[in-house]
């Protein structure tokens, strides 16, 4: 298994990692599938933007899950958040248990080092439990839980935020790089 970046040919598998999480409804919170379309301009949005879009790639050479990062509450508007990013992987459910999450969070958390981002931070559903232990092994904390202010396929849903501290600050001393 090998992580690299996403590239146009990926789109259909990575469109179809997103829609396997949607009927749960403890990861995406929507109740309408995503399209190749769609996706084709949430990568090119992302790609433009300096932010990458990973995929994970077992042996058979197939895309088993995709992982990004982007904005945090539109830091071109509020430059005050532009050392934070909000993150999501999501994996193929036949690749589950492979490690391929841990591989692509090692990834994307390196990304987010090396471009000067001090804060990762993840948003998620309060029922799912599976992805709040991963983070939390993974050295996330939680740090704010908005009771009942989503809701799909008939569920309120508490929305859970867990953060990741990349580069510890110092008072006062801002990073060296400033995106944007």
């Amino acid at each position: 298994m090998h992580v690299r970046d996403a590239v146009e040919a990926d789109l259909a598998a990575v469109t179809d990692i997103f829609n396997q999480a949607i009927p749960g409804g403890d990861a995406e919170w929507t109740e309408s599938l995503h399209t190749v379309d769609e996706r084709r301009s949430w990568m090119r949005d992302r790609v433009s933007e300096g932010r990458p879009v990973i995929v994970a790639i077992d042996d058979a050479d197939r895309v088993i899950g995709v992982a990004s990062y982007g904005d945090f509450r539109d830091s071109t508007c509020r430059e005050g958040f532009r050392f934070v990013v909000e993150h999501s992987v999501y994996l193929d459910d036949a690749a589950r248990g492979t490690g391929a999450a841990d591989r692509l969070m090692d990834a994307l958390e390196a990304r987010a080092a090396a471009a000067g981002m001090r804060v990762m931070l993840a948003t998620i559903d309060g029922r799912n439990e599976r992805s709040i232990a991963f983070h939390s092994r993974r050295g996330f904390r939680e740090v704010g839980r908005l009771p009942a202010v989503g809701y799909t396929f008939g569920v309120w849903r508490d929305f859970v935020i867990l953060q990741l501290d990349l580069h510890p600050a110092v008072a006062g001393t801002p990073p060296s790089t400033a995106p944007h």
